[in-house]
């Protein structure tokens, strides 16, 4: 077995509980109560949230499992991979500053649907997590920036190697069955940045495929079935095929189970691209610096890297909620108007709304050589506000609220849960929610957790 699987594989089986630093464990801990708010916003938000669940009972399924924020169940499979889809839909969920990727909305609801299934406690959870964390983010930032410049969605490839590291970690798989779960996972990884350009609310469904065919591959591994010796770095491996064989094993395996990767992970604050939320900032931190009212706006011209303008930086006004959350010029319009930008600005009155498609022909979107000259280490935008009387204001932001350097507290995300699940949980269950998140640890078994996440209203 090469060596990427193989050290991978006896991190994940041979990594304890008690071998996680505290503020790994409270890391894991905030991760889990985010994706959770990312969860419920896609369960009573996302233009799919019902549709992906007929799909799965038109193919057959059937079982317990908890689907969040909704009535229904499903088999653990299929619940893992339906609420991996509300994770991602809305542009919630969290992501890694160098790995281009979102392995949370992949690794978290996999590991508690498993979990649920198998009743296995929050520790071993929390360990779970941090595993999953650590392979997705590994194989993505490696990976980066080729794998998107060759059409690959990160978050759905990479995804499933976390997902199958979660699933080893939880039943409980030894390194030579992990190694093998991993390896077989790389046949299975998929996703096309295509989705970016059209179709973008069909997005969520790539990363729920991510939780399921990582949980198959696990399963897999467990029944015996034999796997690749060189998934990753063989001459028809996963690297050649995405990434023209850029990555180095040594560098991708360095610190493992000392540096782990889910310390370098942001918390998402918009439900927009990340790559609109260095705009969005800035623009606010103008207006509020320089007491700027939209209507004294004449034009702002903001400066991004390729990738950012590629995704976001397309003129006109957006069509859909999808458009509305890749279209950095909407977003920066709904800034202007009310200081920040909430799930409010993506309904559809606001999209419509004349007066946000006139401010966004006003805003230019451009590669900035300095910005770009940061990527992927920094991912950020010059910000220049002209004004009518002639007067013009400018800022350059890289470190974004929520990114390492400037954390966000345990309270805070827990607000973002409670403004995201009020539609669909109870105030009490939101508040049981949010205490045994901080106490996950002492969970003796997840069923009960799980249940407080059905929608009860």
């Amino acid at each position: 077995m090469e060596v990427i699987a193989k050290t991978l594989s006896q991190f994940a089986a041979g990594t304890k509980y008690e071998d996680l630093p505290g503020d790994i464990v409270q890391c894991a801990k905030e991760r889990i109560i985010d994706i959770l708010s990312a969860a419920m916003a896609g369960a009573s938000l996302w233009e799919y949230r019902n549709g992906i669940i007929d799909t799965s009972r038109n193919m057959g399924d059937s079982g317990y499992s908890t689907i969040m924020g909704r009535k229904e169940t499903a088999s653990f499979p299929a619940a893992a991979a339906i609420n991996c889809a509300y994770a991602h839909s809305m542009e919630l969920d969290d992501g890694h500053r160098n790995a281009g990727a979102h392995a949370g909305a992949v690794v978290i609801p996999t590991a508690l649907s498993l979990a649920e299934k198998l009743n296995i406690d929050g520790r071993h959870v929390i360990l779970a997590v941090v595993i999953g964390y650590d392979v997705a983010y590994r194989f993505a930032r490696s990976m980066s920036p080729l794998l998107i410049e060759n059409g690959f969605h990160p978050s759905a490839v990479c995804g499933t190697m976390g997902a199958a590291a979660v699933s080893a970690s939880l039943l409980r798989l030894n390194a030579c069955q992990a190694a093998k779960a991993l390896s077989l996972s790389a046949l299975f990884a998929s996703g096309l940045m295509e989705i970016t350009h059209s179709g973008q609310s069909s997005k969520g469904a790539m990363v729920g495929h991510a939780a399921f065919a990582g949980i198959y591959s696990a399963i897999m591994a467990k029944n015996g079935f034999s796997a690749p010796e060189a998934s990753f770095s063989g001459m028809s491996g996963l690297f050649k095929a995405m990434s023209d064989n850029n990555v180095d094993a040594a560098k991708m395996l360095e610190g493992l189970g000392e540096n782990y990767e889910i310390k370098d992970t942001y918390v998402k604050l918009y439900p927009t691209c990340r790559h609109t939320h260095a705009p969005i900032e800035g623009t606010v931190a103008l207006c509020s610096e320089h007491n700027i009212m939209a209507e004294e706006v004449k034009r702002i011209d903001i400066g991004t890297h390729s990738v950012a303008f590629n995704l976001t930086g397309a003129a006109g006004a957006p069509c859909d909620i999808q458009q509305a959350r890749f279209s950095t010029p909407y977003c920066v319009a709904s800034a202007l108007i009310n200081g920040t930008f909430g799930i409010v600005d993506l309904k559809e009155e606001n999209i419509n709304d004349d007066r946000r498609a006139q401010l966004s022909s006003l805003i230019h979107v451009y590669v900035d050589k300095e910005v770009a000259s940061e990527f992927p280490k920094k991912r950020g935008a010059k910000i220049r506000i002209e004004l009518k009387n002639g007067t013009s204001f400018e800022k350059t932001i890289y470190n974004l609220k929520g990114a390492p350097e400037l954390p966000v507290g345990y309270m805070d995300l827990c607000d973002k849960f409670k403004n995201m699940a009020q539609v669909s949980v109870s105030e009490e269950n939101i508040r049981k929610i949010c205490g045994d998140v901080q106490n996950f640890e002492k969970l003796a078994e997840l069923s009960a957790f799980m249940r407080l996440l059905k929608n009860t209203n």
